[in-house]
């Protein structure tokens, strides 16, 4: 039973339950109210992205709520048989999932993961792990929100059965739990269908981020009809495991969460500016222009917090660092264009840019943005989504990759680059191309 509700401008009431109030005001969750959802740097094209973590963490976990809720409406009356304590402790699990998905960022977000350590570095659990023998890579901020759920496990805010079943949603390489394997039993594929809906294509988390990251950034190019699509979503018994389907009448909305993440990904994640100033900053740090240095420990990680970088970078830039002080004082290298990856004179007229800045010794610097309009396989050797598409005699489950006009046209790598030249190199640089 929910005991607690707070406001939210997106979902408008968000309910938790005494439990889950524990783990929200744990400091681990706390500490997502000063780590940026879109970085700092997003609000210097779009002023009003000033939401934290913190905020999304909480519409994750609503959204999860619901689709779970959804789940078990879809299969009642079907051959599916789960008790309904089952359903509460399943129901607790995926909002649990939603709210520590991102738990592991750290400070500006995806921008310090490029002086990440490696992922041996941190203290993890290899009884967790797929394969114990971790691969030998650079860890990521979804390996810390694993190593942040295992530390409430230690800290007996979670039990570790619960802390192990959240972990194997949120991260794809974490084995669930013997509770987990045994429902598994009953209802074979519902560990794979529950993760969909943490990381999959229609997910809490992309559900959550593109209605909240628009509102913010004061623009509409997130906006889909959330209530449609999670009301046309189902759960299905198919080729022997439970499979994530929707309705023919739900697909257009679908289509639509598609196009909004896409038109998200051109005009606000990827914006011209940001991106500059992105490379601004993960200068700084390669550099060493600032003392960042990301512990695998994961008590001194969770005292990096965006604040007490900024004050860092503001140090730096009054000591005329270079890359700090570009980025502090909001002075934009110079954008010259943006070439697709697609199109054959743009790959042309990349290869002739960098010629002329470095026959011309002119300093410049590229960004390359990749990125997909879905994750879905368009082989159909992977069917993670179906159509329920109505038939004479009932229904016939279609892989939606068969079914969408809009991913058979448009199901393409967005893949694009930024050419920037230094602000001081500007003039330079239209004397060399003049």
């Amino acid at each position: 039973m929910s005991t607690f509700e707070i406001r939210d401008p997106i979902h408008q009431r968000i309910a938790f339950n005494e439990f889950e109030r524990k783990v929200i005001d744990h400091r681990l969750v706390q500490r997502l109210r000063f780590i940026s959802q879109l970085s700092f740097l997003q609000s210097y094209v779009y002023p009003g992205a000033t939401h934290d973590r913190f905020s999304h963490a909480l519409g994750a976990m609503q959204v999860a709520g619901r689709l779970i809720g959804r789940m078990k409406e879809s299969l009642e009356g079907s051959s599916v048989r789960l008790g309904e304590e089952t359903w509460r402790e399943l129901t607790q699990v995926l909002r649990l999932a939603g709210l520590l998905h991102d738990i592991g960022h750290g400070p500006f977000s995806h921008a310090s993961e490029a002086v990440f350590p490696k992922l041996t570095d941190l203290p993890l659990n290899n009884k967790w792990w797929r394969d114990e023998r971790r691969p030998f890579r650079q860890a990521r901020h979804e390996d810390y929100s694993v190593l942040f759920i295992q530390m409430l496990a230690e800290e007996e805010v979670l039990s570790e059965t619960m802390a192990q079943d959240i972990a194997s949603l949120v991260h794809g390489e974490i084995v669930p739990s013997s509770w987990f394997e045994d429902l598994e039993l009953v209802v074979s594929g519902i560990h794979r269908a529950c993760r969909s809906l943490i990381s999959g294509e229609i997910d809490c988390d992309r559900m959550d981020y593109l209605l909240r990251d628009s509102y913010y950034c004061g623009v509409t190019y997130g906006h889909y009809d959330l209530d449609w699509l999670i009301s046309s979503l189902g759960f299905s018994a198919h080729e022997g495991g439970l499979v994530l389907s929707i309705s023919e009448n739900g697909v257009r909305a679908f289509e639509d969460l598609l196009l909004a993440r896409y038109h998200m990904i051109d005009q606000v994640y990827f914006h011209k500016t940001k991106v500059g100033f992105q490379h601004y900053l993960t200068q700084a740090f390669l550099e060493r222009e600032i003392p960042l240095v990301v512990p695998g420990d994961p008590h001194a990680y969770a005292e990096l917090r965006d604040g007490r970088v900024i004050e860092e970078l503001i140090a730096a830039a009054k000591s005329g660092k270079y890359w700090s002080k570009h980025l502090m004082e909001r002075v934009p290298a110079s954008h010259v264009m943006r070439l697709h990856e697609s199109r054959e004179e743009d790959r042309r007229q990349l290869m002739g840019l960098v010629e002329l800045c470095r026959r011309s010794a002119i300093k410049y610097f590229v960004h390359e943005s990749v990125n997909a309009l879905s994750k879905i396989d368009m082989t159909g050797e992977v069917r993670d989504l179906f159509v329920r598409r109505k038939t004479i005699s009932g229904h016939e489950m279609v892989p939606i990759q068969t079914y969408s006009d809009l991913l058979q046209k448009y199901n393409e790598k967005i893949k694009f680059t930024d050419f920037f030249v230094l602000r001081e190199e500007k003039e330079k640089f239209q004397r060399a191309v003049s």
